[in-house]
């Protein structure tokens, strides 16, 4: 009983702490501070699909699926998107073979010392 109250004050500690960061990662969203990274992998579902455009509206941002493909398990394996960032910044991407370690979508940096302010297709 005593391990069992101590794990969950450290997952409720852990909790607190991480809603402190400086990002909020939903469903393939990564938004941090002045960027915005979307990637899609095999883990992603339709309903995934359905919150990340739903997420993405509420900043500003438009995505369109023109295909997607779903295995028995009902993981993307495949999907083509086009994104508008409403601020200039659009784009889109194919990609047929997505699996568990594809780190493949968009993203967009709003830092005035950002590198590339928009880029689409395989992440780093």
């Amino acid at each position: 009983m005593k391990k069992a109250l101590k794990t969950l004050l450290i997952l409720i500690a852990f909790g607190i702490l991480s809603g402190f960061g400086t990002y909020e990662f939903l469903s393939g969203v990564n938004k941090e501070k002045d960027r915005i990274e979307v990637s899609f992998n095999r883990k992603i579902n339709s309903s995934d699909l359905i919150k990340i455009k739903k997420s993405l509206a509420v900043n500003g941002i438009s995505i369109t699926y023109n295909s997607f493909k779903f295995d028995e398990n009902g993981g993307l394996t495949s999907l083509s998107f086009k994104v508008d960032c409403n601020d200039g910044f659009k784009g889109g991407a194919t990609k047929t073979d997505i699996d568990n370690k594809t780190k493949w979508g968009f993203f967009r940096d709003y830092s005035e010392k950002a590198e590339s302010p928009f880029g689409t297709g395989v992440l780093r």
